[in-house]
């Protein structure tokens, strides 16, 4: 009598049943503090975004390195710990000092534009050019040119100056970002498991998602670092053609900061064309204003979504705005996470699609 009683509390206590049939209120309370701890969680890790995005795509760009890397290492950590720091060292350290130093020489001249050389220059040359129309002296004398020049250098050195003031929070955001990108180099299969175990999906459906997810981060990062390229190679050679030193160099910059959506390549051929037009070298001033802007600044607006699309096999113009969509919501980051979102977006409306054609058919199937 014993036994069965020890017997049936264990059931009861092992396997408590549910007080009703219905949606319990500790269920719902449950679902609340379950979903107000991961709303927690997004904030706290928001700051962070990123620091985590630039891990997830380094993770994937390197991915196959990393593997030649851990096939002759056999050791996990040592494997992780050498692959970080070969992208430190290959990829981030020269990046960031090199961005650095240019920025801090385009935010000197910059601020010199904004001392008023430029319309000192522009008024000498006028006085010198008697043969100028009336109209043009007009125009020229009743607009002000230090301030149209003050708002274009202005503009740069705010963005410049916002950038290179928050150098503790960019370096924050690189460590965050190496620390992240060794476990994911270490843990990446545990990471995947997790996940697999999260989403409510077949493992063939999860395979093909998570195929897509990595095949669109490669496609983003390698077509904005090709446009960056042929931007910078452009650059370059017009620098080189109107006579402009350093113009390999300033190439360079061109890719950089082509490379950074929060600026683009105007930040290296604008002042650039300011001092030309400051050392009375008008034509090639008129010359690299054109095509600056014509097209090495239109040429990432043209070829970016177009390189994406094709790889990603969709229609260039929803690449285009879900990249600007993607920058204007998450910053930066926006430049990979659009397509990301536009590319899950796509892939399960594609599942979904597919399930309800299975369904169709089995409903057809069993009514005939």
């Amino acid at each position: 009598m014993k036994q069965d009683t020890i017997a049936e509390f264990e059931m009861d206590t092992a396997c408590p049943q549910p007080e009703g049939s219905g949606f319990s209120w500790k269920s719902l309370t449950l679902f609340l503090i379950t979903m107000g701890a991961v709303f927690l969680c997004f904030f706290m890790l928001l700051p962070f975004l990123p620091a985590i995005t630039g891990a997830v795509v380094l993770a994937i760009v390197t991915q196959r390195p990393h593997q030649w890397i851990t096939a002759r290492l056999k050791y996990k950590t040592l494997a992780a710990s050498t692959s970080v720091s070969l992208v430190s060292l290959g990829i981030i350290g020269p990046t960031f000092f090199l961005a650095q130093s240019l920025g801090y020489r385009i935010l000197s001249a910059a601020r010199a534009v904004q001392s008023g050389a430029v319309e000192r220059a522009i008024q000498n040359f006028l006085d010198q050019s008697p043969r100028f129309s009336t109209m043009l002296r007009y125009s020229m004398d009743n607009i002000s040119i230090s301030q149209a020049f003050d708002k274009s250098a202005g503009f740069i050195a705010a963005r410049l100056g916002t950038v290179l003031g928050g150098s503790v929070n960019a370096v924050t955001q690189i460590l965050v970002m190496l620390f992240l990108l060794f476990f994911l180099y270490r843990d990446g299969n545990l990471g995947i498991a997790l996940l697999r175990s999260i989403v409510p999906l077949s493992n063939k459906e999860t395979d093909r998602l998570l195929s897509r997810l990595v095949n669109t981060v490669r496609a983003t990062v390698l077509g904005h670092i090709l446009v960056a390229l042929i931007q910078g190679l452009a650059a370059g050679i017009t620098f080189a053609s109107l006579g402009v030193s350093g113009a390999s160099l300033l190439g360079v910059a061109t890719v950089i900061f082509a490379m950074l959506p929060s600026f683009g390549a105007f930040i290296v051929w604008v002042p650039i064309a300011i001092y030309l037009a400051i050392m009375h070298h008008w034509v090639q001033a008129g010359l690299l204003m054109a095509v600056g802007t014509l097209v090495i600044s239109t040429l990432d607006n043209i070829l970016y979504p177009v390189l994406v699309g094709t790889q990603l096999r969709l229609h260039a113009a929803p690449v285009f705005l879900s990249i600007l969509g993607g920058i204007l919501l998450f910053g930066i980051t926006g430049l990979v996470l659009g397509p990301i979102v536009l590319a899950i977006a796509q892939s399960l409306l594609s599942l979904w699609r597919e399930r309800l054609n299975v369904m169709s058919k089995g409903v057809g199937d069993s009514s005939g």
